[in-house]
C-alpha cells in the first residue's frame, strides 16, 4: 500500500483523505454527529439557494462571517446545532474537496483530521486497494503547519495498523517527512496553537476552537464524500 501526502492537488485514482485542520475537516467529521449530511460548496448563491427548514448554512471565507448563513465555519458553535443538512463553505477545505472531484469522479475521497486520525486511518486501509494519498489543503494553496502534523498524525496510524493487519505500506517522503514531524504529540498540539491560523483564531476569540481542533482521536466519525454529499461511512 503506498502512502503518499500532498498539496492541495490530488494525484491519485484510488482513495484519498481531505484535511483541513483548521477548521474544515474538524468541523465536517463533528458536525456528522448532529447533522445526516454535510454538503461542501464554494459558492455563496448555490449556499443560499440550497437554504430551507432542514437545512443550516455555515461558512467563512478568510475568517469572515458571510451574510445570510446561519453560522460560522466553528466546530464548537457547529457541535451546539442540528438539522438534517449542514451546508457548508470555507476558504480552503471545501474547495479542495470539490477539486479533487473535478480531477476524477471515481476517487474515494474520506474527511480526516487529527480528531479522528484513527478511525479515519482504518477506514482508508480497509477501502483502499493500492494507493493512500492525504491531500493537505494549506492556505490558499500553500503550506501550513497544521495540516502536516495532522497529515503525519494519520500516516503513523495508518503505519501502525497495516503492521498489525500484516499489510506492507510504502510512505513516500512527504509521508515520512510529515510521520516525523508530528511524533511528538504535546508538542504537535502546541504547535498548533501557536501557528499562524492558531493565532488569528485566538486574536478573534475562538481559542474554544483551537483547543478542540487540537484533540487526537477524539471522535470516531469518518465522512466519506460521494455525490457531492459527506455522510458517515458504513
Amino acid at each position: 500500500m503506498n502512502i503518499k501526502v500532498s498539496l492541495f492537488d490530488s494525484t491519485t485514482e484510488d482513495l484519498c483523505i481531505v484535511i483541513d485542520q483548521l477548521r474544515a475537516t474538524t468541523t465536517i467529521t463533528l458536525a456528522l454527529d448532529n447533522f445526516n449530511e454535510v454538503i461542501p460548496v464554494n459558492d455563496i448563491d448555490k449556499a443560499l439557494s440550497l437554504k430551507d427548514e432542514n437545512t443550516l448554512l455555515a461558512g467563512e471565507l478568510d475568517l469572515k462571517t458571510i451574510d445570510g448563513f446561519d453560522l460560522t465555519n466553528s466546530p464548537h458553535q457547529i457541535q451546539q446545532n442540528t438539522a438534517d443538512t449542514l451546508v457548508l463553505l470555507t476558504t480552503n477545505g471545501t474547495r479542495v474537496l470539490e477539486n479533487v472531484k473535478k480531477k476524477s469522479e471515481d476517487t474515494r475521497v474520506l474527511v480526516g483530521s487529527m480528531i479522528n486520525a484513527h478511525s479515519v486511518a482504518k477506514k482508508a486501509l480497509e477501502m483502499a486497494n493500492d494507493e493512500i494519498e492525504i491531500i493537505m489543503a494549506g492556505r490558499r494553496t500553500n503550506f501550513n503547519i497544521e495540516d502536516a502534523l495532522a497529515a503525519g498524525i494519520i500516516t503513523q496510524e495508518l503505519i501502525n495498523l497495516a503492521e498489525k493487519m500484516k499489510l506492507d505500506v510504502h510512505p513516500d517522503e512527504s509521508a515520512q517527512a510529515a510521520s516525523i514531524l508530528s511524533e511528538d504529540h504535546k508538542r504537535s498540539q502546541q504547535l498548533i496553537y501557536d501557528s499562524w491560523g492558531g493565532c488569528k483564531l485566538r486574536k478573534l476569540g475562538l481559542e474554544e476552537d483551537v483547543k478542540l481542533c487540537m484533540k487526537i482521536n477524539h471522535s470516531e466519525n469518518v465522512g466519506i464524500y460521494e455525490d457531492a454529499k459527506i455522510r458517515l461511512s458504513k
